[in-house]
């Protein structure tokens, strides 16, 4: 104990744990410090000076900074709404045309944590069966552009539109042109409630709000400000953005759905291409063709390895619009301007069926929405993904998507993404099935981000893999804007993961970073703000439900695996698996400046170690479940008040197995610290009991958890009863 005294650390560890195994582990282990469930989080109070005041926290943040477990719960049901939405032997079946799955995936995982005006009931998409000539003229016509050219008295030789498109439309069989026009009378639906979404705003806030490109590197430090993001937050109206999201969703499913019944081996090669007031509608057959997707509303792609290039499947600011459905084929997708799924005041969406897809793009693709909703679905293949800075999951006052339902695929991003909620955004990556490999480029060298977390390193800022991530202002323009939702949910597999700072289930300033693997014997590599990590008053969760694991943060890490400051829920929670666990410094169940970090590891001989010589010379040596004291938590000046009324936990809990720690594993270091059956907690005369900041540690035998949430009204009276 001597040389633990030596740096500062007060640690008292007892010999064995004498629990009521019956009872719940999680529980007992509050216990020990005298504290409940109900102890842990915050309602902050309104006349607490300098707490900030942010606008557009998400309808779940305040409940989820109250009620810490319930962010695991909340996880869960994300990652399980996942696995059901994306099931394809669900994803086939629509509901008497109410909608499919795949529509109810769209809501439940970005919709409904956005806006909370809808049920999800239904987009109601009614369009009947029409000729795709008959429905482009009707779209001319809802586009106040003329069908018959009229003049002295008699109808001129050209254009003669309605002639033009019969004849264009001839070689596409009957079947499939009904379906292909009824899918086009659908997206006339959408387009009114899209553009209605900004009857109100300024049309040069549009303007400047569909191509500002850099909001994912300026929004952590503020240092530029947009007003026309404030100004068209205030006046567009979400509820028909997100209406005419659902119908362009729900409509390119039905004609999925509809093209999957037809054989459409014998569908011969054609190419229709044709220029609509609303953009390009290219429909094309069987060959192996180019396309562009510049100023394109609709491109539907029925067979063949196809190449598109350009913005395919995105809205700009003068076409709210851009769908895209590929039924087959190894296709390649690239494009140096927004594209692949990206709605920029306005809605993109790609639905591509089959095939072993490559998709490529600089920025703003493969799933963003800022002010707007951008969706990419790949239900098959073993498909390559790489964009540099914003996508794959990635919204900015919008909802951007990625959804991938089978295959070994390969995601790989610069910085921004897999799952990023900036500010008042929803950014879920969400892939089934397959043996996946998730990599934000960790090397500042590369991505041009490096970060002041790591210096003299080659480490960036990746903000990816379950980022929630806002504008901290405070330091700056005081303009402060809440992060958003960031998921990543992969649901099966061996999975690779690997990223610079700020990822696998982090948050920063009022944004909820979650992080879902359902199973697989599973590689994490982190550097810093990595796995269940946050800093100022946010949400970081990181849950593993099953396999030998290995959660890594890489040389010179710190702030890492469970690691909370400054308001903020930091939680990594593996479940079962003979797992190991690697940190610089600062890291196991970590919480400082009034946090609640939690480390919780149940079943399986897990390892955890640590740079011993590291922590032996820094004031970070310390054992799992540690909260760091701070005289603020003391001072009631009129400034700090709410560091002296709140409540801070730095917690570790292993349950079952035959585990290791740091000193375990090297035989010419005494160490009498942390070890397997036992507990520690800080001593009897540390200044952590009446700040009410607690550290605690254990390692036990056995034990379950009950993670359900408590409910909203507990019964207070008796019950009657029943007469017999």
């Amino acid at each position: 104990m001597a040389k633990l005294l030596t740096i500062g650390l007060l640690l008292t560890c007892c010999g064995g744990c004498a629990f009521a195994q019956s009872n719940d582990a999680l529980d007992e282990t509050l216990e020990l410090v005298g504290l409940r469930r109900g102890d842990l989080g915050w309602q902050p109070k309104a006349w607490w000076p300098r707490f900030p005041d942010v606008p557009y926290k998400l309808r779940a943040f305040d409940a989820l900074f109250a009620e810490p477990l319930d962010t695991i719960t909340f996880t869960r049901a994300l990652a399980q709404t996942a696995r059901d939405r994306l099931d394809p032997g669900q994803l086939d079946q629509a509901q008497d045309r109410n909608s499919t799955s795949l529509f109810q995936a769209v809501q439940q995982l970005g919709i409904d944590p956005k806006f909370g005006g809808f049920r999800g009931y239904t987009a109601n998409v009614l369009a009947p069966k029409t000729p795709l000539d008959e429905a482009i003229l009707q779209l001319t016509r809802a586009a106040d552009r003329p069908t018959r050219i009229n003049t002295f008295g008699m109808e001129l030789p050209y254009p003669k539109p309605k002639e033009d498109l019969a004849k264009m439309v001839a070689p596409i069989p009957t079947e499939i042109s009904e379906i292909l026009g009824q899918l086009v009378l659908n997206i006339v639906d959408a387009h009114y409630w899209a553009e209605l979404a900004f009857r109100k705003v300024d049309g040069h806030d549009r303007i400047v709000v569909a191509t500002r490109y850099n909001v994912g590197e300026e929004m952590i430090d503020a240092f530029d400000y947009c007003p026309q993001m404030d100004d068209m937050a205030k006046t567009w109206d979400e509820a028909s953005m997100w209406y005419a999201g659902q119908k362009c969703v729900q409509a390119l499913d039905f004609a999925r759905i509809a093209l999957k019944e037809i054989d459409l081996k014998d569908v011969p090669e054609f190419a229709f291409d044709w220029y609509s007031p609303w953009g390009w509608i290219r429909i094309h057959g069987a060959a192996n063709d180019t396309c562009d997707g510049t100023d394109a509303l609709l491109v539907v792609d029925l067979g063949g390895n196809d190449t598109y290039t350009g913005g395919v499947a995105a809205a700009t600011v003068s076409r709210p619009l851009g769908l895209a459905l590929d039924l087959a084929g190894d296709d390649q997708y690239s494009s140096q301007v927004p594209a692949q799924g990206a709605g920029l005041c306005g809605i993109g969406v790609l639905l591509d069926v089959a095939g072993n897809d490559t998709y490529t793009a600089q920025h703003y693709a493969q799933g963003v929405g800022q002010f707007g909703l951008g969706v990419l679905v790949d239900l098959g293949g073993n498909d390559t993904y790489f964009n540099k800075y914003s996508g794959q999951g990635c919204g900015y006052f919008g909802v951007g998507l990625l959804f991938d339902v089978a295959g070994d695929d390969s995601y790989k991003l610069y910085a921004d993404g897999q799952g990023l909620g900036g500010v008042n955004g929803v950014g879920v990556l969400a892939d089934r099935t397959g043996n996946d490999k998730y990599t934000a480029v960790r090397q500042h060298s590369t991505t041009g981000r490096p970060s002041y977390h790591s210096p003299d390193l080659d480490v960036a800022v990746s903000n990816a893999q379950g980022a929630g991530m806002g504008r901290r202002g405070d330091g700056a323009d005081g303009h402060s804007w809440a992060g958003g939702l960031g998921a990543l949910l992969d649901g099966e597999g061996d999975d690779v993961y690997t990223s610079g700072n700020w990822t696998m289930g982090t948050g920063y300033w009022f944004g909820i970073g979650v992080f879902h693997d359902g199973g697989g014997d599973d590689v994490y590599h982190g550097a810093v703000y990595t796995q269940g990590t946050g800093a100022h008053f946010c949400i970081g969760v990181c849950i593993d439900e099953a396999g030998n694991d290995q959660h890594l943060a890489e040389e010179n890490s710190h702030s890492s695996l469970a690691w909370a400051h400054d308001f903020t829920i930091g939680i990594l929670l593996d479940v079962g698996g003979d797992d190991a666990y690697s940190v610089g410094t600062g890291g196991l169940g970590y919480s400082i400046n009034r946090s609640v970090a939690m480390l919780i590891d149940t079943g399986g001989d897990d390892i955890y170690r640590t740079d011993l010589k590291r922590r032996e010379e820094s004031q970070h040596g310390t054992p799992p479940g540690f909260a760091l004291n701070s005289a603020g938590f003391r001072a009631r000046d009129g400034v700090s008040t709410y560091f002296a009324d709140t409540t801070s936990i730095g917690l570790f809990l292993d349950i079952g197995g035959d585990d290791k720690y740091w000193a375990d594993l090297r035989e010419d270091t005494p160490w009498d610290g942390p070890r397997n059956d036992a507990h520690w907690l800080d001593p009897a005369d540390s200044p952590n009991w009446p700040d009410r900041n607690f550290s605690v540690g254990v390692d036990r035998k056995s034990g379950t958890i009950d993670f359900t949430p408590t409910p909203v009204r507990p019964p207070t009276g008796t019950p009657r009863t029943p007469d017999k």
